[in-house]
């Protein structure tokens, strides 16, 4: 029987019915791999796995905190292949993003990045958006849109005060809001992300721009703006979003994803002494 763990988001990243969507899925993920006899498939939480490296043969993961992944990152170094990889992870963070975007030729609003406890307004305008600078909204209040420097200046004091050192300031793109799921070329949703003019696109160039932003990532989602003209921006990435308008067909999307891991592990000769001993 080959071992398999699974990992539920953190509280503190997965606040609210975000909490209830993400185990959901989690769960169903969990469903569909133990239907298939030759996986043991145990869940936990990152507090309850972090006493001991696990000798499981892969870690699927929807941690997406700094000290979680500082975590994973080390058990991969020491050979656990894990979904998502914590250095995919990372680089969904606001801090690392808009480089990496600009390196993979992914449209991405102008970025800067200011210290909360200290910041130096930017040009207001005509407004533009403050989020968290590490990891991707927890709640609503960790995106915010700013218009007025008094406006500025009460985003970073509540940064500030919920302890986020790093904000990003983000240009505004006017257009509808698309958000997409997808599991490593294998899976592709979107949907609107509210009320929409209808502005016609290319969804194979959005899936295709999708694909491009995910790098490493394995199970990711995002937001785009799409202009009137049908140009395609991304606005924000992160790693295993919930599914939740279409759970049912990504669990199992994803689990043949991790399947398909496994055993390409296993064919390669990754599966360590003590991994083929629990097997």
């Amino acid at each position: 029987m080959i071992r398999l763990l699974g990992l539920y988001r953190e509280k503190e990243c997965s606040p609210g019915r975000h909490q209830s969507n993400d185990a959901l899925l989690l769960d169903e993920v969990a469903c569909c791999l133990r239907a298939r006899s030759d996986f043991s498939v145990e869940l936990s939480t990152i507090e309850q796995a972090s006493a001991r490296r696990p000798t499981a043969t892969l870690v699927f993961s929807m941690c997406q905190g700094p000290a979680a992944l500082d975590l994973l990152a080390g058990w991969e170094r020491s050979g656990v292949p894990i979904v998502n990889s914590p250095r995919a992870a990372r680089n969904t963070y606001r801090d690392r993003l808009p480089a990496l975007m600009a390196g993979a030729g992914v449209p991405f609003p102008e970025t800067a990045l200011i210290a909360t406890r200290d910041p130096r307004a930017p040009h207001i305008g005509n407004g533009f958006w403050l989020k968290r600078g590490d990891v991707h909204a927890s709640v609503s209040a960790d995106v915010q849109w700013v218009d007025s420097l008094a406006a500025f200046a009460a985003c970073c004091a509540d940064f500030m005060s919920r302890g986020i050192e790093i904000a990003a300031v983000q240009a505004h793109r006017t257009g509808d809001e698309v958000k997409f799921y997808g599991v490593a070329g294998a899976f592709f949703h979107w949907f609107y992300a509210g009320p929409s003019r209808g502005y016609s696109f290319d969804p194979v160039a959005l899936r295709h721009l999708a694909s491009r932003a995910a790098g490493g990532l394995d199970v990711f989602g995002g937001d785009v703006i799409v202009s009137p003209s049908g140009e395609l921006t991304l606005i924000d990435l992160n790693d295993w979003p919930s599914f939740a308008p279409c759970r049912t067909r990504a669990a199992e999307a994803i689990a043949d994803h991790v399947t398909g891991r496994v055993h390409a592990a296993w064919n390669r000769g990754l599966v360590s002494s003590a991994n083929q001993s629990a097997v």
